[in-house]
């Protein structure tokens, strides 16, 4: 073979290697960067410990032990349940869909509003991250809380307002409380939290008070019963604060049909796990058009997306 013939036969086979080390580089970048943004973006591993400044977060799977896990998210409440991804991934949508999403504009409702949820104090047990919830006594079956929340959500509930008046709050959708008990508690009725959580709506015990109060209940939170009613009524107290501020008294929890969203819906979910004084709905303008729009600001959006996918298709519902 000439020289000319193997300089050529070289080139060829050097050309081959580096267009093969590239593609090798370029998979492995592309398999790196779906790992690292899949990992955040979901609810999974631990976004059951995410906090509440109302209940604690208690996982969406049940198991008869428990133990708390750091959150994925933002938390000032542990876990008193680990969580098994339920998170669906959210397709990518269109610029007019997000501005869709966000719509109506806040407005209040002409007259008194529902105040804003109070603060809830939660414990610091010593060494938070090792603490395991005990148990009050023996768990209900699983049937016995789904009736026990069902029960709950479909009561129509009168709401004693500060200013005077009242707010009539419609029935809750059946699925949105059991889908929050799930992931609060596993619908584990005799679990007791670390910093407090009480039962299968992981309620706190100022919670119960201030519920009782604005619905002139005498509910007990440590009966399965009285746990569902309160966490319900802590639903609906969020619905009619957020209805009332933002939505002009509309309390309206049903998607909506092109987008799939509804913006009150993720407030009242938010709210539920991380408190209203960290949940918000503001406006903001599209500097295109000059039209107001309203904006949710949530810092649980895992929290609110495992809720949503279990409000679809919750393993409670299963045997």
């Amino acid at each position: 073979m000439g020289s000319t013939t193997l300089r050529r036969t070289a080139a060829g086979l050097l050309s081959v290697a580096v267009s093969a080390a590239l593609l090798t580089g370029c998979a492995q970048r592309q398999h790196s960067t779906t790992v690292s943004a899949d990992a955040p973006g979901t609810a999974g591993a631990s976004v059951a410990a995410d906090p509440s400044g109302a209940a604690g977060s208690a996982g969406a799977s049940p198991s008869t032990t428990a133990s708390a896990t750091p959150s994925a998210t933002p938390s000032a409440r542990k876990s008193a349940h680990p969580s098994a991804s339920r998170s669906q991934a959210a397709p990518a949508k269109s610029a007019a869909a997000k501005l869709a999403a966000a719509k109506p504009p806040p407005k209040k409702k002409a007259g008194p509003v529902a105040p804003k949820p109070p603060a809830v104090a939660t414990g610091t047990p010593p060494l938070q991250s090792s603490c395991k919830p005990s148990y009050t006594g023996t768990n209900a079956s699983r049937s016995d809380v789904g009736a026990a929340l069902a029960n709950a959500a479909g009561q129509s509930r009168t709401l004693s307002l500060s200013l005077g008046g009242t707010d009539q709050l419609p029935p809750l959708p059946v699925n949105l409380v059991r889908a929050v008990a799930w992931q609060e508690s596993g619908w584990q009725s005799a679990i007791l939290a670390c910093d407090g959580g009480i039962g299968t709506m992981q309620i706190m015990p100022a919670t119960a008070t201030w519920m009782n109060g604005k619905f002139g209940t005498g509910a007990d939170v440590h009966t399965l019963a009285g746990n569902t009613e309160l966490g319900a009524e802590l639903l609906d107290e969020l619905v009619a604060y957020y209805g009332d501020s933002d939505f002009g008294g509309d309390y309206n929890l049903a998607p909506d049909p092109a987008t799939g969203d509804n913006p009150l819906l993720d407030l009242v979910i938010a709210a539920y796990n991380a408190g209203a004084g960290n949940v918000h709905y503001t406006t903001t303008t599209d500097p295109a058009t000059g039209t107001t729009i309203g904006k949710t600001v949530i810092p649980n959006p895992g929290y609110v997306s495992t809720v949503k996918a279990l409000m679809a298709d919750c393993p409670c519902l299963n045997g």
